[in-house]
């Protein structure tokens, strides 16, 4: 397993990219953790210009065999919410035939890519919604993308 790092000033935070010939996952560092930037993965360098403010469509194909296959299922059809729109759990669910939009939001929290596969993109009928990197990262990530496609 190979492992870059990489700085993002938006979310004041270091995001550690972990792949081999697929990417594993990306895990946010705490704040105060210093790191030192390695950027050596294609997926690295599009997080980066997608943090930069480039509208971008991630190349990299992410690993996700281990996951059950509802869950599988769950972050396919989460792979494909294009950059700067939203969609419900329950929307979500549906797309995918399940009645339990709690079903779905379980899965997203097991995503072990995000961004790449944007779960940040799913939320709730009344509200944000959950993520598992926390409610401030989501805002950002949603504010990013919203401020971007505005700016067309």
């Amino acid at each position: 397993m190979n492992v870059d790092i990489l700085y993002s000033e938006l979310l004041g935070l270091y995001i550690e990219i972990d792949y081999n010939t697929a990417l594993h996952s990306i895990t946010f560092r705490k704040p105060g953790e210093k790191h030192t930037e390695k950027k050596a993965f294609a997926a690295t360098f599009e997080l980066e210009r997608y943090f930069e403010g480039e509208i971008i469509e991630f190349s990299s194909f992410p690993a996700i065999s281990q996951l059950s296959p509802f869950e599988q299922k769950v972050l396919v059809e989460t792979r494909k919410i294009k950059y700067g729109r939203t969609i419900t759990y329950s929307q979500l669910a549906e797309k995918i035939g399940c009645n339990g939009p709690r079903a779905v939001g379980n899965a997203l929290g097991k995503n072990p890519i995000p961004i790449v596969i944007p779960c940040h993109r799913v939320v709730a009928k009344n509200g944000i919604g959950g993520y598992s990197a926390g409610i401030d990262i989501k805002t950002r990530l949603l504010d990013l993308e919203n401020r971007n496609v505005n700016n067309l």
